[in-house]
């Protein structure tokens, strides 16, 4: 027999089991810890997340071109950079918190039905670099700051030489890449830690 209208108990478990599927996949997906993709494997295993990001997104974001559109791809804030906007000096005693603003690309349609277990808005990619490792340390993150723990700061402290750090930016609309949404390669800094 063919109900018309689903009864409330259907109603209110299946948006209960909705609610809880939600919260379980953004707690998951929340930490600054490496995480493994299930699509990408180990090309993906070292990056560290930060916000609400989905392996989707990523697997877009890397399979993807960045253009050169830096007030899009982002502006390092913290550190400061120097009078040229091209160097960073930062102490080693305690990890940095990096952060950075970037102008917004043509958000989702609001009209569209955004998926809350996708990625929505904007993203940002960071990678520091050294001649002999480009993927040092890798950063995807829906976040606008970044503060590595005690290990990863160590790492960068470890590399003993000047760090390029680049920030590139993205923006989604359930998991896809938006028509002007990038990715956007933005400023890139010469980071020394001492």
């Amino acid at each position: 027999m063919f109900l018309s209208t689903p009864s409330k108990q259907l109603v209110r478990g299946a948006a209960f089991s909705a609610l809880a599927l939600t919260s379980l996949y953004l707690t998951a997906c929340s930490s600054n810890t490496p995480t493994v993709t299930s699509q990408s494997g180990q090309l993906t295993a070292d990056i560290v997340r930060g916000g609400m990001t989905t392996d989707a997104a990523l697997d877009e974001f890397l399979g993807a071109v960045p253009d050169d559109w830096g007030w899009a791809g982002g502006v390092f804030d913290s550190p400061e950079p120097d009078d040229g906007g091209l160097t960073a000096v930062v102490s080693a005693a305690t990890p940095e918190a990096f952060a950075w603003h970037a102008d917004p690309t043509t958000p989702p349609n609001p009209s569209d039905t955004l998926l809350p277990t996708k990625q929505n808005g904007q993203t940002f990619f960071l990678v520091f670099s050294v001649p002999e490792n480009a993927k040092l340390l890798r950063v995807f993150t829906s976040l606008t700051t970044y503060t590595p723990d005690a290990a990863t700061w160590q790492k960068l402290v470890s590399a003993s030489q000047p760090i390029t750090l680049s920030i590139t930016s993205g923006t989604f609309e359930n998991d896809m890449l938006t028509p002007d949404g990038g990715p956007h390669s933005g400023q890139t800094l010469n980071l020394t830690i001492q």
